[in-house]
């Protein structure tokens, strides 16, 4: 069946049971050829002593005693378990078991007339034998590792479409498809974050057209608001007409905002340079203060109109708010940065995290003194990331806020590729 807990279940105890069998078998070897060569050598060594201890006289044998037990460092341990074995045994004789002057363990027996000697095996396991048996763990351990890696690889590779699925949020806040495929758990998955995404999408969909219709319907009775203030006083007039301005500029606003919420990436190639110094040319034909710096040749992959609206909304803002913009362009590694600077008073650092937001102001009461609907940073933030770009804010010593537009430059076989098309007009 094709669930992955039946995989990983058949995977884990076939993969398991051939490391056991594998183990088992070259241990299996090496333990039974240890075996074998332990009783060649013992059963080669006993004869050798056995027949050196002996004088044959035709079809007998004379055991040959020696005088004197042989040299050697005792063993207590063996000696004393030998002769218990002895005592037990009801053999009336002295034993000692020793290390000869040739490396060899002997027992010596005391017959009172004199001593015969034999061979005494040596049952410490020798260092080889450790190693095997570290060497079959050691195998097992790292047979079961490897298994346990593999399986898990195995069963969770193809789980790993929800981290690309959460790196890959579209442009206009929605989540990208997933293929479904594979295992029966990951289609369902699959299915449900497609269904999720369908969902979500709507959402922001309707949310899209709710603003645009409630933007778009607020002026009709402004309209006649503004047909009604004609008939008031001079004074009443002009403070009517100016609360009309300012609900249009907010009107105006909240529809660009959703379309720039609509708009995907662009891809033409646009020299930066050139756009800033026609953004900053823009701006100070209408008398506000803006220098220009020093700004680098690059070129990025962006929509023209939509990069051209945010750093529009950008440096005016920063020559109406903060008293005059400074611009320049400088090249970063792999990336163009567009670097706004002010000399104005700046957000207090507990706002900064919500200048982003729809009609934000640091000071509601310079509603009334500069224009505005307060969502040019909302907007030019929702264009420059559609362009795949950054936006950020900060303020820099001693006053003043800095506006850092980050573009990423594109591959040189992007490049190439984009300046074979048509370019929109």
């Amino acid at each position: 069946m094709n669930y992955i807990r039946v995989r990983v279940a058949v995977m884990l105890a076939v993969s398991m049971l051939c490391v056991v069998c594998i183990s088992t078998l070259v241990m299996s070897y090496l333990v039974a050829d240890l075996v074998d060569k332990n009783f060649r050598s013992e059963f080669t060594h006993r004869i050798s002593r056995l027949a050196s201890s002996l004088t044959f006289d035709g079809s007998s044998a004379v055991f040959h005693l020696s005088k004197e037990p042989i040299e050697g460092a005792p063993i207590e341990r063996e000696t004393i378990e030998l002769q218990d074995s002895f005592k037990k045994a009801g053999v009336p004789y002295e034993v000692a078991v020793v290390d000869s002057p040739s490396g060899t363990r002997v027992a010596s027996v005391d017959f009172g007339a004199g001593h015969i000697t034999w061979p005494f095996p040596d049952n410490t396991l020798p260092a080889h034998v450790w190693y095997g048996v570290a060497g079959y763990i050691g195998l097992i351990t790292a047979g079961v590792l490897v298994v346990a890696f593999f399986a898990a690889y195995q069963a969770t590779k193809q789980l790993r479409f929800l981290e690309a699925m959460a790196q890959a949020v579209l442009a206009d806040g929605t989540l990208s498809r997933v293929p479904e495929e594979g295992a029966a758990e990951i289609k369902a998955t699959a299915r449900a974050l497609n269904r999720m995404g369908d969902s979500f999408k709507r959402l922001i969909d309707s949310k899209m057209r709710l603003v645009a219709a409630a933007s778009h319907d607020f002026r009709t009775p402004m309209t006649r608001m503004r047909i009604r203030a004609e008939f008031l006083g001079e004074d009443e007039r002009a403070d009517w007409l100016h609360d009309l301005d300012e609900l249009d500029r907010i009107a105006d606003s909240a529809i660009q905002l959703v379309r720039e919420e609509t708009v995907s990436k662009g891809n033409e190639l646009v020299r930066v340079d050139e756009l800033v110094r026609k953004v900053c040319g823009d701006v100070i034909s209408i008398k506000l203060p803006v220098e220009v710096k020093t700004v680098s040749s690059a070129i990025v992959q962006a929509s023209p109109l939509a990069l051209t609206r945010a750093l529009r909304n950008l440096v005016i803002n920063a020559a109406t708010h903060g008293g005059g913009a400074m611009v320049e362009a400088r090249l970063e590694e792999g990336v163009v940065q567009i670097i706004i600077d002010d000399t104005g008073p700046g957000i207090p650092e507990e706002s900064l995290s919500s200048a982003f937001e729809p009609f934000f102001r640091v000071d509601p009461a310079r509603r009334q003194l500069i224009p505005g609907a307060g969502l040019g940073l909302a907007i030019a933030k929702e264009i420059i990331e559609r362009q795949g770009g950054t936006l950020t804010i900060s303020n820099r010593p001693p006053t003043g806020l800095r506006q850092i537009v980050t573009l990423k430059l594109p591959s040189k076989e992007a490049a190439l590729e984009l300046a074979v098309q048509p370019q929109s007009a």
